[in-house]
C-alpha cells in the first residue's frame, strides 16, 4: 500500500543523511534530530532549503534515482542551516533559505552533467553559500555571534573529547557535543566502520591543531575537525583499505583549513572538497602508473 507523501519523505531524509555520505533514512532522521535539538532555527532554513531543492528538481524532471536518494537536496540542507548560522529568522533570511536551496539544486545539476568526472560532493552549497555572504555583506546585514570557548587555560581531558564531538557535529554548523553524539549514532546505524572513520577524522584534526600550534579556542570548538571528519568518512567509504590515503587526507584537509583562514576566506567544507579531489587523483595517477609500467613490461 502507497503511504501518502512517503516518497517525499523517503527523500527527504537522505538528503539529511547525504550531509555526511549515507543513504539511509533512519540516519537523516537522527540528523534532523541532533540538528533540531541545538537550533531549530537552524533546522528551519534546513528544511526550507531542502524542500525548495525538491521541488526544483521534480519540476526540472531530474534522475529520478538521484533525486531520491538525496544527491539533490542534501547540499540545500547545509545551505539551509548555514542561512540561519548567519542571520537572524526575518523575511530576508526564510527568502534566502528557500532560493539559496533552488540554486543549489541548479548547480547540483550542472556538475552531475556537465563535470562528470569530478563528484560534486558539497560544492553546491559552498558556492551559493559563499555567495549569500556576499550579499549579506553588501547589504550590511547583521550576522549572528556564535558561542566561543572562553577558558582556554584550564583545559581538561573532558574538555578534548568534547572537542571530538564538536568536531563531528560542526559538519553542519553544529557547535554542541550533544549534538556530536547523535550524529555518531546516526552513522553507526548506517555503518559502524564510518562513525568510527569519523571518530578519527575528528580526533586527527583536534590532534594536529595542536601540533601545529593552532588556535586552541578554534581547535575546542571542533573548527578543525569536521573537514577532516568529513575527509575520513569520504575517503574510508571509498577507499576503505588504503589507510595511507585516510591518513595523508585527515592532514591535508586540516592544513587547507588553517590556509583559508589566513587569507579570511569563509571555510566551510571548501578543504573536504578540495583533498577528496585530490585524493581520487593521486589514486587514478598511481592506478594509471600501474597500469603503463604493465604494458610497458609486456612488450619486453
Amino acid at each position: 500500500m502507497d503511504i501518502p507523501f512517503a516518497s517525499l519523505g523517503k527523500r527527504f531524509l537522505h538528503s539529511f543523511g547525504q550531509v555526511m555520505l549515507q543513504e539511509n533514512a533512519i540516519t537523516g532522521l537522527l540528523f534532523v534530530l541532533g540538528i533540531g535539538l541545538n537550533s531549530p532555527t537552524m533546522l528551519l532554513g534546513g528544511i526550507l532549503a531542502t524542500v525548495s531543492a525538491l521541488v526544483i528538481a521534480k519540476l526540472c524532471r531530474y534522475n529520478l534515482t538521484a533525486v531520491q536518494s538525496g544527491l539533490y537536496g542534501f547540499n540545500a540542507a547545509l545551505v539551509g542551516i548555514a542561512v540561519f548560522y548567519f542571520l537572524p529568522v526575518s523575511p530576508i533570511s526564510l527568502t534566502f533559505a528557500i532560493l539559496g536551496g533552488a540554486l543549489s539544486a541548479l548547480l547540483m545539476q550542472f556538475m552531475i552533467t556537465k563535470l562528470t568526472c569530478t563528484p560534486a560532493l558539497t560544492t553546491p552549497f559552498i558556492l551559493t553559500t559563499w555567495l549569500m555572504l556576499v550579499l549579506i555583506d553588501y547589504a550590511g546585514l547583521s550576522t549572528i555571534v556564535h558561542s566561543s570557548f572562553s577558558d582556554v587555560n584550564s583545559v581538561t581531558l573532558v574538555d578534548y573529547f568534547l572537542a571530538i564531538l564538536r568536531g563531528v557535529g560542526q559538519v553542519m554548523l553544529q557547535d554542541y557535543w550533544f549534538s556530536g553524539v547523535i550524529f555518531l549514532c546516526a552513522l553507526a546505524f548506517n555503518s559502524i566502520q564510518i562513525a568510527v572513520w569519523a571518530v578519527f577524522g575528528s580526533a586527527a584534526g583536534l590532534l594536529l591543531a595542536f601540533v601545529f600550534s593552532f588556535s586552541v579556542e578554534q581547535s575546542l570548538m571542533g573548527i578543525y575537525g569536521f573537514n577532516s571528519c568529513l575527509v575520513a568518512v569520504a575517503v574510508a567509504g571509498r577507499y576503505p583499505k588504503k589507510y595511507w590515503l585516510i591518513m595523508l587526507a585527515t592532514l591535508i584537509s586540516v592544513l587547507l583549513t588553517r590556509a583559508f583562514e589566513l587569507f579570511s576566506l569563509p571555510t566551510l567544507t571548501a578543504p573536504f572538497v578540495l583533498t577528496t579531489w585530490l585524493m581520487i587523483s593521486l589514486v587514478k595517477i598511481k592506478h594509471n602508473s600501474i597500469e603503463t609500467s604493465s604494458e610497458e613490461s609486456g612488450y619486453l
